[in-house]
Formats: C-alpha cells, structure tokens, sequence
C-alpha cells in the first residue's frame, strides 16, 4: 500500500503545480499593458512538462489517458 501512497501524493502534488500554473498563466495574460509573453511561454512549457509526469505516474496506477494537444 505505500508505494500506491506515494503515488497518489506525488499526483496529487502534480495536480497542485499544474494549478499553480495556470493561474500564473491567466494572471500573466490578464495583464492590460505589459504582458510578459516569455514568463506566460516558460509556464506553458513547464505545464507541458508537469503534464508529462502525470500522465506517467497515471500510467504506474494502470490508468492510460490520451490528451489533445492544447
């Protein structure tokens, strides 16, 4: 049971960064004068990334998932 544990912890911390993300993101694009197109550029590419990890550790609990690019 702990390795299933720390699965679900480590998804659930993914989770979290990709929230954190996104609302980086929206802050970043909200932005009337200035938007700073290489921090939202940066964010993007670590939510691809972070999207990447989850996808793997879905795939150790047996669970595939295709996702479209965005």
């Amino acid at each position: 049971m702990e390795i299933k544990d720390a699965l679900h912890i480590e998804i659930f911390h993914t989770l979290e960064k990709i929230e954190r993300l996104n609302r980086a993101i929206h802050f970043h694009l909200a932005m009337e004068e200035g938007q700073d197109e290489l921090a939202v550029a940066q964010y993007q590419e670590q939510k691809t990334q972070l999207t990447a990890q989850l996808l793997e550790l879905l795939e150790a609990m047996d669970l595939k998932l295709h996702i479209a690019a965005a």
